[in-house]
C-alpha cells in the first residue's frame, strides 16, 4: 500500500458510485432525463407547451389596442378574459336549454351571447342573429302603456300564487 495511491484512486470509485476494479476512469453521471424517465420529459415538455400557451396570450391581449402597463397586467386581463368566456358560454347553453325546457330560453340565450359577444366576433354576429330573430327593436317600439300594464299584471299573478300557496297549502 505504499504506491502514494489513495484507495478510492486505486479502486477507481467513479463520481457515479461505480466501482472498476481495474482502476478505469469513472462512469459520467446520468443525465437527469435518464434518471427520471418518460414521466419528467413530459412535464418538460407541458411547462415548455404553456409557456408558449401564456406568451401568445399575453401578446394577444397587448396587440389589442389597450396597452397593458406590464405582463402582470396583461396576465390578469388574459384571466379576466377566459372567466368571461367561460361564463358566456355556460349561460348560452343554458339558454339553449331553455329553449326546450322551462325557463325563458331566448332571453338566457341572448344575455350569453352578449357576455361572448364581448370577447369572440362570431359571438357577436350570431347575437345580431338572434336579436332579428326574437325582434327585440320591436319591444321598444311597443305603446307606453304596455310596459306598465304587463308590471301590473305580473305583481297580481304573483300576488295570486302566493296567497293561494298560503291559504290553501
Amino acid at each position: 500500500m505504499g504506491d502514494g495511491l489513495r484507495s478510492t484512486e486505486r479502486t477507481g470509485v467513479g463520481h457515479a458510485g461505480t466501482v472498476d476494479p481495474a482502476g478505469a476512469p469513472p462512469d459520467p453521471e446520468p443525465e437527469p432525463q435518464q434518471i427520471a424517465g418518460p414521466r419528467v420529459e413530459a412535464a418538460r415538455l407541458r411547462a415548455e407547451r404553456r409557456a408558449r400557451y401564456t406568451e401568445w396570450a399575453i401578446e394577444a391581449e397587448r396587440a389589442t389596442g389597450r396597452r397593458e402597463r406590464s405582463p402582470d397586467n396583461a396576465r390578469r386581463n388574459v384571466w379576466v378574459r377566459v372567466g368571461v368566456i367561460a361564463t358566456g358560454t355556460l349561460v348560452t347553453l343554458a339558454g339553449i336549454g331553455m329553449l326546450v325546457l322551462p325557463g325563458p330560453g331566448i332571453v338566457v340565450l341572448i344575455a350569453g351571447l352578449g357576455l361572448l359577444a364581448r370577447e369572440v366576433a362570431w359571438a357577436e354576429r350570431l347575437l345580431a342573429y338572434a336579436k332579428r330573430k326574437a325582434k327585440v327593436d320591436k319591444i321598444a317600439d311597443q305603446a307606453p302603456w304596455v310596459k306598465p300594464v304587463a308590471l301590473v299584471m305580473t305583481v297580481v299573478a304573483v300576488g295570486v300564487s302566493v296567497a293561494y300557496t298560503v291559504r290553501w297549502r
